[in-house]
């Protein structure tokens, strides 16, 4: 019985302390604020970098708490101006990690602009179609019941990806536009 005790003890300490440091560990994850600021969005710099192309028309991009169970939705901001509406969802590409992309909505609906916040796509293809700012400016103007928007020969999947994410996105407006902009 004493040698067995002396076998297995290193085992049961090393799980306590194992477990003592990963309670630590999440209560000073949880007093720091880490997880509310994972889920805090974006700064006002960035928002303002994003807004610039997604809604030019809005001087600032505030936060907005919606209730919908849709999982691709990161984020959902309204101008302070009254100038629209910007979702922030996760779109897939190529790259199995998902694009992060802005769509921005006037109050009408129509799309003012896109703006790729991040990708892991595929270096001189697919980059080619997140970084080209022609590409993305056909997408102003578009509405949902006459999106008309080319996909790039050779990266189908990323413009492709963004074409589908912005048919998302117009549902998505529909949805929670009354929520949002009232």
């Amino acid at each position: 019985m004493h040698k067995t005790w002396d076998l297995i003890r290193p085992t049961v300490i090393l799980v306590l302390v194992c477990a003592i440091v990963s309670g630590l560990l999440a209560l000073t994850y949880n007093a720091a604020g880490v997880a509310e600021l994972a889920n805090a969005g974006y700064s006002e710099e960035k928002l303002a970098e994003y807004a610039a192309v997604a809604l030019p028309e809005a001087d600032k991009l505030e936060q907005v708490e919606v209730e919908t169970d849709d999982k691709d939705l990161k984020f959902v901001y309204k101008a302070a101006n009254g100038a629209g509406m910007a979702l922030v969802l996760n779109v897939k590409g190529y790259d199995s990690t998902k694009m992060v992309i802005m769509y921005g909505f006037n109050a009408d609906g129509v799309m003012q602009g896109v703006t790729v916040i991040s990708d892991n796509e595929t270096p001189g293809i697919g980059k080619n179609v997140v970084g080209n700012t022609d590409y993305l400016a056909q997408y102003a103007g578009q509405t949902a019941d006459a999106l008309n928007v080319d996909t790039i020969s050779g990266a189908t999947k990323t413009s492709g990806g963004i074409k589908t994410g912005a048919e998302h996105a117009f549902a998505l407006f529909e949805e929670l536009s009354g929520e949002v902009l009232g």
